[in-house]
């Protein structure tokens, strides 16, 4: 055995041979790679890391990266050596100047070095400058920001008062530019026409169709039927030019005491009269900005103390921690029991959802809409 040992020992010649390559497999990696003992003393730096300091690598080698024991590089090495004695790895984000003085800032990945015997002697470590990736997603971040201040900008920033209307809303948005969206108009004649949307998924698309229809509905509501608004804004969608997005939308006039209801795409909503029973009404069509338009319709009576409770798919769709469906069934039950007041009502519903969560990040954005009849 030993013999066969002894023929297949690779030669000094090939150990230097392989010594040699990992050189220069470690010098052509992009990422800074450097071996130091635990005070910080560079002992190794592949050519990427001596290219980023802008100094030779015999330069490097034998020197630390802080000047004095008490500066910010000497804390973060004390730091990094205290959860790489625990962990054995620490990744981190580190700022380093670069050759030019401009301070970057880099991912890094620290790995404990122990010797023969297990004790501690340095470190390993690869940093990769993510400077320009980071400064890309602050400035996508504020962009969004800004969006997101549009968006909550289009909503109305009051809700209509009506002597025979009792009326309470809440949006709650999945990410910072939401797809929800809800609007109110009174007409000279009195009726009020209330608009419940909602775009597909959210983020910047979603939030352009949002401005977009409230631009159509404010102009359109005061002096077109229901449908008429639906087909109309259904065209502006079209040509908007968006692909693989649409808008759901429910549309109410409510004049008197009726309510002429026309749907687009939108999930089933419930009515519950002055005897507490609760009803489901489906008025769904086909979502706007489909090629074919197809708008369901109904009329409803709204005698004092009907309650109707309206919502974006976002509510039914709540999961809870088993992955269940908060669902139809719950929220019309939840109906059944709430109060009188259209703010009680929609606080008894958030409560509900809330708690079938159990803070849980919602999926979607929900808006939660409760219109009585006094």
């Amino acid at each position: 055995m030993l013999s066969t040992l002894t023929q297949i020992r690779p030669s000094r010649q090939a150990h230097a041979v392989q010594a040699g390559h990992y050189r220069d497999v470690f010098d052509r990696v992009q990422d800074i790679i450097y071996v130091r003992d635990l005070d910080g003393v560079i002992l190794d730096i592949n050519d990427a890391g001596a290219r980023f300091f802008g100094v030779a690598k015999d330069e490097v080698i034998g020197r630390t990266l802080h000047r004095h024991v008490d500066d910010d590089q000497a804390q973060s090495l004390k730091a990094t050596n205290d959860l790489l004695l625990t962990k054995g790895v620490d990744r981190s984000t580190v700022e380093l100047r670069d050759a030019c003085g401009e301070l970057r800032i880099l991912e890094s990945t620290t790995t404990l070095v122990r010797d023969r015997d297990g004790i501690p002697i340095g470190a390993c470590g690869v940093m990769r400058d993510v400077t320009d990736t980071v400064r890309d997603n602050e400035r996508k971040t504020r962009e969004l920001e800004e969006a997101r201040q549009v968006h909550l900008a289009l909503l109305p920033k009051q809700l209509p008062r009506l002597p025979h209307l009792d009326i309470a809303v809440e949006m709650r948005t999945a990410s910072e530019v939401g797809g929800d969206y809800y609007d109110f108009v009174t007409a000279a004649d009195g009726s009020l026409t209330i608009a419940l949307g909602d775009a597909t998924g959210h983020g910047l698309k979603a939030g352009i169709f949002g401005a977009t229809a409230k631009s159509y509905f404010q102009s359109l509501a005061p002096r077109s039927a229901p449908r008429e608004i639906l087909q109309a804004m259904s065209v502006a969608f079209r040509n908007l030019g968006l692909s693989s997005i649409y808008m759901c939308l429910l549309l109410l006039r409510i004049h008197d005491r009726q309510a002429s209801v026309v749907g687009a795409g939108m999930p089933p909503f419930f009515a519950r009269n002055r005897d507490g029973v609760v009803e489901k009404v489906s008025v769904a069509g086909t979502p706007l900005g489909l090629k074919r338009d197809a708008f369901d319709g109904t009329v409803l009576d709204l005698a004092p103390g009907t309650t109707l409770l309206l919502f974006s798919d976002g509510l039914p769709e709540l999961l809870d921690a088993l992955d269940r469906d908060l669902g139809l069934e719950r929220i019309a039950s939840c109906l059944a029991e709430a109060g009188e007041d259209a703010e009680g009502v929609l606080r008894c519903v958030l409560a509900m959802a809330d708690a079938w969560s159990g803070g849980r990040p919602a999926e979607d954005d929900v808006t939660v809409m409760v219109v009585r009849a006094r």
